[in-house]
């Protein structure tokens, strides 16, 4: 019965942690994403008047979010967040900021071209 119960919990748990990163990123642009069976890897983005917690700044500044997010079935087993500092002429037309604008600004895998970058496969001399 205890194993029932906490299987039960965990669950719970689980559905509830899926159900909230489902609703925080919902109305997030999604730049990407690639689907293998179960699994599925997106890229989302917000871009916003935002204050982080440890801001020294008086007033919200102009930033952009990236989440890039791992799923099995819909359910989110990991995601890494990316936050940039947009310049101030950006807070002016922060609604309207398109995607690409400021795409060099993150790390590589945040970028919208990162998918479509070639492979490069080594080969080796016998």
């Amino acid at each position: 019965m205890d194993a029932l119960l906490l299987g039960l919990l965990a669950l719970l748990g689980l559905a509830a942690r899926t159900f909230q990163v489902r609703h925080r990123l919902a109305a997030w642009e999604c730049l990407w994403r690639f689907r293998s069976g179960p699994f599925s890897v997106e890229l989302r983005r917000h871009a916003g008047l935002a204050r982080l917690g440890h801001d020294s700044l008086e007033y919200p500044q102009p930033r952009e979010f990236r989440v890039i997010s791992l799923r099995l079935a819909g359910i989110p087993l990991w995601s890494q967040q990316a936050i940039v500092s947009l310049p101030a002429e950006a807070d002016a037309r922060i609604g309207a900021v398109a995607a690409g604008e400021f795409d060099q600004l993150f790390d590589r895998h945040f970028r919208l071209d990162w998918t479509h970058r070639p492979m490069r496969i080594a080969v080796r001399a016998h």
